[in-house]
């Protein structure tokens, strides 16, 4: 699988996944391993959405080419982005991976689910998403998910909270390179998208100013 890493702060939030793609037979024995190219993610960046996924590959292509979402508000907080994940987004993934045939179901368990999580990011809240599309948000404000989740979760427990959005990037990073000593599903590089309440200056013109003699 892989290792993904979520911290919200107060005006930020930030997601990290490592590139590592392992194959595995049914019993879960590792038989290849690639790496991602530079240009590939396993976070979709859809408009304002960000979207990882720990699991399986087919996850991933479908949310980063195919997954069309609704433009949600800047300023929706709460209650009513809860709202929107439950009764507009998670609706449109669902029905993306049963068009595409990316869905399970057994006798056991009838109703539609898929074989990957989902760390979503939308108006700097992460929200969880698990394979039977149910979601949650930690009050910890920490996620980590796929096969290297626990040893990413023990390091970030080890750290401070981080100050800032600075400050948390270094503790994801340390955390999943932790992370891919011990799991052999999670490697380098790794990527980071990031969130911000801060709206974004442009750098400022300058004008040079020739005088002919």
């Amino acid at each position: 699988m892989t290792t993904v890493i979520g911290i919200q702060g107060q005006d930020y939030c930030l997601i990290t996944a490592d590139t590592r793609i392992s194959t595995q037979t049914e019993d879960g024995t590792l038989t290849q391993i690639n790496t991602l190219k530079q240009e590939v993610s396993k976070i979709a960046v859809n408009g304002k959405y960000l979207i990882a996924t720990a699991g399986d590959l087919r996850a991933i292509n479908l949310l980063t080419h195919t997954l069309q979402l609704p433009t949600c508000p800047p300023t929706l907080k709460g209650k009513k982005l809860d709202e929107h994940i439950t009764n507009k987004i998670i609706p449109n993934i669902k029905q993306l991976f049963e068009t595409h045939g990316y869905t399970t179901t057994t006798q056991d368990n009838p109703q539609a689910s898929h074989g990957s999580e989902l760390l979503l990011a939308i108006n700097t809240t992460l929200y969880h998403i698990d394979s039977d599309y149910s979601w949650f948000t930690d009050h910890n404000n920490t996620y980590t998910l796929g096969t290297g989740a626990p040893y990413a979760l023990g390091a970030l427990t080890s750290m401070p909270t981080p100050r800032n959005l600075q400050q948390a990037r270094k503790h994801a990073l340390k955390a999943i390179a932790i992370a891919a000593r011990y799991d052999p599903n999670t490697g380098h590089p790794y990527h980071t998208q990031t969130q911000t309440t801060t709206p974004h200056k442009p750098p400022k013109q300058t004008t040079k100013t020739t005088t002919k003699k």
